[in-house]
């Protein structure tokens, strides 16, 4: 019987794959959260994440760095900011503070030329042959594999399409090297000179935003 475990892992040979590839298309425009101090809204981190590359894990310099979009707004609020926290809580709204929103910038990013991702949503993934681990498993390991696998593929993907943890909509793993010049910062603000995009997901995911506590005199 052939073990699990190796049946979960892509081929050995990128060549192997059957991905389904799709276009995201020119035009399109897709949001990214930064940190206030990152001054480049496509700079890539250096930390482990889903889809980065395995070799990360072994403190070996990365082939590629993974750049994260999502659909929405509200999409990015929650993957990028909330994650967990609010489902584990009771009923009602969940508090979030002023100060924690004050550290994030928000920017729209818009494709400047046709991207081809690899489509892990839904059918595809079965058509794929790709577990389902690799975009539900809170252990990221086998997702690093298979992305290590799609960057091998011959045709040169761009990254990866993927349906949110939330399944709120979807969202880009993109290989930062081979995307630079085919997306543009359309804009950036702050999320809280953002009221209508933030009025609009707090609504969505039961927030509230509150002050930070007071402090007590200084010293």
């Amino acid at each position: 019987m052939t073990d699990r475990r190796a049946r979960a892992r892509p081929p050995r040979r990128a060549v192997d794959l059957r991905p389904v590839i799709v276009t995201v298309a020119a035009g399109a425009r897709w949001v990214r959260f930064i940190k206030t101090g990152h001054r480049d809204a496509l700079g890539a981190g250096l930390a482990p994440s889903c889809f980065s590359d395995p070799i990360l894990d072994r403190g070996a310099s990365p082939r590629w760095l993974p750049i994260y979009l999502g659909q929405s707004f509200t999409l990015c609020l929650q993957e990028t900011v909330l994650r967990d926290r609010a489902n584990a809580t009771p009923p009602g709204p969940f508090l979030i503070s002023r100060s924690e929103l004050a550290s994030w910038d928000w920017a729209q990013i818009e494709v400047v030329e046709d991207l081809r991702v690899a489509d892990l949503r839904e059918a595809a993934l079965t058509h794929s042959r790709v577990p389902t681990d690799v975009v539900g498993a809170s252990d990221q390991r086998l997702a690093r594999v298979w992305a290590a696998a799609f960057y091998r593929y011959p045709e040169k993907l761009d990254g990866i399409v993927f349906p949110s943890r939330f399944r709120t909509g979807d969202c880009l793993a993109l290989f930062q090297t081979r995307v630079t010049s085919k997306l543009r910062v359309s804009e950036r603000r702050a999320l809280l000179e953002s009221p209508v995009q933030l009025g609009q997901a707090c609504s969505a995911l039961d927030l509230a935003i509150v002050a930070d506590p007071l402090r007590g005199p200084p010293k």
